[in-house]
């Protein structure tokens, strides 16, 4: 028998309340899930739903908004009225517990109609399952999510702090059962990172879900600690995590050559576009992690150290780098049984052995690795296995690389959809060695979300007539206003 429970929505787009309406919903729903539709990123409206509703009040000021804050119930719906507040002292939501079922929201009236400057901001404490909704950060700081309220989510916000000179990182994650989606992250300028995931003392925040977020414009101009996301630290790499960041577009990611840093274990990095930067994918910390149907334009690519990654299916365009790591755990550590297949490469692979270590037990199948510069792939690796593999350069030759596993031919590629596919005559046409490994529902795709008929083609594309599910993100795709 299917259940019936009164919601109260808080509408993504245009930011229009609904209040007591009533309908019928077979789960609650907090959205965010993959979806099937183009862009690739988090399916449905992004609305804040409570399985459960209660009361929904209309705050005047940011003294009165505190005011409602404190008396609210699982279930409440609390929103600020449209215009700009100056915050000298915070908007605290302490010990403000909602449910899975019956969440308590604080969010703008209209989405992005609510703007709030000052040194405070709105701080989080002892309040699990909260939603904060559609606000527009110009504060010096933004919320924090402390390991005492899990289960917050952050949705329809755009982040751009005042913020102060020296090091700091915007929004940071030490709960479980997070998700950080819609959000506009935008103009920082000083050393630390938009959005940091850690935990308390030596664990990590656990599953975190990072979807459909706008990362833009970087520029901290040092040359290191100015990553868009951080996922973990160097000493907590080895901890399972088991994050998922999907969906993203990170645009002028410029503050540092590692735009995702994984310093975590079990993570999953998918469905992301990269564009006009200079940040990768880096694995830099991190073990049985996965990472594929990416986009990345330009000079990105994927950087990975670790063992047992699997990284399929993804479109890069800026090179790859196999770690060979160093002596010093604190620094790398050796790629160690990694799966390398079904990519697209339109630069250079090869190995960062400058600290003295070797990547070993690499499977490298069944990828178009193509480039304006010689050699199309030189590798450092021990006991590594090739099959399947289209390589094309100005010349033949792939040092380090086993004899066999490979040939060089001219791919045929044409730009379509925003990015190089395969064409009809392609040598990559019916020539894999392997299926397009399955995704999270089990099913192998290439990078648009097309099936193989029959065997599947070399590299992330198949040549297809099968309807495109997936495509390279824009910001009509991500932040605040996306569907």
């Amino acid at each position: 028998m299917r259940r019936t429970a009164r919601i109260t929505v808080l509408t993504a787009g245009a930011g229009v309340l609904a209040c007591g309406a009533t309908a019928a919903v077979a789960v609650a729903a907090t959205g965010g899930g993959p979806g099937g539709g183009s862009g690739g990123g988090p399916g449905g409206q992004g609305t804040a739903v409570s399985a459960v509703a209660g009361r929904t009040v209309l705050a005047s000021s940011p003294a009165d908004l505190q005011k409602k804050v404190n008396a609210a119930r699982p279930g409440d719906t609390v929103l600020l009225r449209d215009g700009s507040y100056t915050l000298d002292e915070p908007v605290a939501i302490t010990g403000r517990a909602g449910t899975k079922r019956a969440r308590i929201t604080v969010g703008a009236q209209h989405t992005g109609k609510v703007v709030l400057s000052g040194k405070g901001g709105i701080t989080l404490s002892r309040s699990p399952y909260v939603t904060l909704s559609g606000f527009v950060f110009h504060t010096r700081q933004a919320p924090a999510v402390p390991a005492d309220s899990p289960g917050v989510r952050l949705t329809r916000n755009t982040f751009r702090l005042a913020e102060p000179s020296g090091k700091n990182n915007w929004v940071s994650v030490e709960a479980d059962d997070v998700q950080v989606d819609h959000n506009t992250f935008a103009h920082k300028r000083s050393q630390g990172v938009y959005l940091q995931i850690n935990g308390p003392g030596k664990t990590m925040a656990q599953r975190t879900h990072v979807n459909a977020n706008l990362f833009s414009d970087h520029g901290y101009g040092g040359s290191n600690g100015g990553e868009c996301v951080r996922l973990g630290y160097g000493d907590k790499g080895a901890v399972p995590a088991h994050a998922l960041v999907e969906g993203n577009l990170l645009d002028r990611a410029n503050g540092d050559v590692e735009g995702i840093s994984v310093k975590s274990s079990n993570n999953v990095i998918r469905y992301n576009t990269f564009r006009n930067s200079k940040g990768w994918i880096v694995l830099r910390f991190s073990n049985d992690s996965q990472v594929y149907g990416n986009h990345l334009f330009g000079t990105s690519g994927i950087r990975f150290y670790g063992r047992g990654h699997d990284i399929h299916t993804n479109y890069v365009e800026g090179g790859v780098t196999v770690g060979g790591g160093t002596s010093d755990p604190n620094a790398y550590w050796p790629a160690d049984h990694v799966r390398f297949t079904h990519n697209t490469v339109l630069g250079q692979v090869k190995s960062d052995h400058s600290g003295g270590g070797k990547a070993h037990d690499l499977t490298f199948a069944d990828n178009v690795v193509r480039t304006a510069k010689a050699p199309a792939v030189s590798l450092s690796v021990l006991n590594s296995a090739f099959a399947g593999n289209l390589f094309f350069a100005p010349s033949a030759g792939a040092p380090g690389v086993p004899a066999s596993g490979y040939r060089f031919a001219d791919p045929k590629l044409k730009a379509s959809g925003g990015f190089q596919h395969i064409v009809k005559g392609s040598p990559a046409v019916n020539a894999a060695k392997n299926p397009f490994p399955g995704t999270g529902n089990g099913v192998g795709a290439d990078i648009d979300g097309q099936p193989a008929a029959g065997r599947a083609d070399i590299g992330a594309d198949e040549l297809s007539t099968a309807r495109v599910t997936r495509t390279p993100l824009t910001t009509a795709d991500v932040g605040p206003s996306a569907r």
